[in-house]
């Protein structure tokens, strides 16, 4: 009984004390575990670009799909109503759905090409939530929004591979020693 009452005291004594130092100008703020791993958390999210933050395989296929035609340069009307015609094809989305998708996209990409070496980047969070299906799904698309317009450049093809390499890569069994 007095080891609970000692316990009861120092948690008083504490409590009496951070309010003290609290009324006199010093921050304890920082001493709440609960504010510091939501500080951690909020810091982890936000510090992610938001092109590398794409949770859902339609998002990232709506990306992946305007960064082929941006490769060649300028985006003409053919190659978007032509892309914006795919998505809502093989997505199954209507037309207003996919214009929102190619405004997300377009947003993300801010009018710059998509380099090969960011796919992996891009790809990593939603990986797991693509199937066999939407990985063909996915290389669907890109063949044919880079066939909008025939002449297919180096770009489009590093980054047609780029996405080929990184599911290859996924999908391959791992090595046992």
């Amino acid at each position: 009984m007095g080891i609970l009452i000692e316990i009861l005291g120092l948690v008083l004594a504490i409590t009496l004390g951070l309010g003290a130092l609290k009324r006199n100008g010093v921050d304890i703020g920082w001493l709440n575990p609960f504010a510091f791993f939501h500080r951690m958390r909020w810091k982890r999210k936000s510090s992610v670009p938001p092109l590398y933050a794409l949770d859902y395989p339609v998002d990232v296929v709506a990306v992946l799909a305007l960064a082929a035609v941006q490769t060649s340069g300028v985006v003409t009307s053919r190659q978007k109503e032509g892309v914006l015609g795919l998505l809502a094809q093989h997505l199954s989305v209507s037309e207003a759905e996919a214009n929102n998708l190619w405004i997300l996209s377009s947003h993300l990409l801010r009018h710059r090409a998509l380099d090969a070496r960011e796919v992996p980047a891009m790809l990593e969070r939603s990986a797991a939530k693509f199937s066999d299906y939407h990985q063909q799904t996915l290389m669907t698309i890109l063949t044919s929004a880079i066939a909008i317009e025939p002449p297919e450049n180096a770009a489009q093809k590093e980054l047609l591979a780029a996405v080929q390499a990184f599911f290859n890569q996924r999908t391959a069994a791992p090595k046992s020693w």
